[in-house]
C-alpha cells in the first residue's frame, strides 16, 4: 500500500505505513537484519520523495553498514546500499561525496554481473550525470553512450530505460556544446516515455522541459533536469 501512494504522489500518507514496517521488522529481526536494512531504504525513499533527503541520510547509512556486516563488502545488496547513499547525497549537492560511492557501486556489479547487464547500465548512467555535475562532462560521454548500448540491446530502443540514457546522453552533448547532436536524442526520449506513460507523468515533463531548454539557451548544465535510476 505504500509504494501505491507514494506512486500516486501520496508519499505523506505512505510515511506512517513505512515507519510502522521499520518498527515491526526491528521488533520481530532485531536491528541489524536485512529485511530491517530493506526498510530503512524504504523508509528513505519516501522522505526524499518529500524532499526530506537530509532525513533520509542517515537511515540510508545504517542501511549500509548492515549491509557490508551481513554479506561483506562486494555484495550486489551493498552495491544497492551505495548506489542509494550516492543518490541521496547527489539529492544534498554533494556530488563529490557521490562520486565514489558510484564508482565502487559499479566496480561490484561489474564483477557479479558482467559488463553487459541492465545494473551495470544503471551504475553507468548514475556515475555519467554524477560526473556531469562535477563540470567533467567529458568524462560523463563514454560512460552514458555504454549505458545506452548496453540498455538497447536488453530492452530494445521504446522502453523507458532507454529513454532515461537518451536523456542523460542529450544533457551530457548539449553542455559540450553539441546541441545538433543532442536535441533529436530529446526528442526520441521524449516519444518513449510520453508512449508509456502519457503526457502528464513527471518523467515526459522533465524531458519537455529539458527540450524547451535545450532549444532555448547556450550550453549550460544546471537546469537540465535529470532521470536518475534507482
Amino acid at each position: 500500500m505504500a509504494w501505491v501512494l507514494q506512486a500516486l504522489g501520496r508519499a505523506g500518507e505512505a510515511l506512517p505505513l513505512v515507519r510502522h514496517a521499520l518498527a515491526i521488522g526491528e521488533a520481530v529481526y532485531g536491528p541489524n537484519h536485512p529485511t530491517v536494512a530493506t526498510r530503512l531504504n524504504n523508509l528513505a525513499w519516501v522522505l526524499q520523495a518529500l524532499g526530506r533527503a537530509n532525513e533520509a541520510l542517515p537511515l540510508i547509512q545504517r542501511a549500509l553498514a548492515i549491509g557490508e556486516a551481513v554479506y561483506g563488502p562486494d555484495h550486489p545488496e551493498v552495491a544497492k546500499h551505495l548506489d542509494n547513499l550516492a543518490l541521496t547525497l547527489r539529492d544534498l549537492d554533494l556530488a563529490g561525496e557521490a562520486l565514489p560511492l558510484f564508482q565502487r557501486a559499479l566496480a561490484i556489479d561489474e564483477a557479479v554481473y558482467g559488463p553487459d547487464h541492465p545494473e551495470v547500465a544503471k551504475q553507468l548512467n548514475n556515475l555519467a550525470l554524477t560526473l556531469w555535475d562535477l563540470g567533467r562532462a567529458g568524462e560523463a560521454l563514454p560512460l552514458i553512450q555504454r549505458a545506452l548500448t548496453i540498455d538497447e540491446a536488453v530492452y530494445g530502443p521504446d522502453h523507458p530505460e532507454v529513454a532515461t540514457d537518451l536523456n542523460s546522453l542529450a544533457s551530457v552533448l548539449h553542455t559540450l556544446g553539441r546541441a545538433g547532436e543532442a536535441l533529436p536524442l530529446f526528442q526520441l526520449a521524449l516519444a518513449i516515455d510520453e508512449a508509456v506513460y502519457g503526457t502528464d507523468h513527471p518523467r515526459v515533463m522533465t524531458i519537455k522541459n529539458n527540450l524547451a531548454a535545450a532549444r532555448a539557451s547556450p550550453r549550460q548544465r544546471g537546469w537540465l533536469g535529470k532521470l536518475l535510476r534507482r
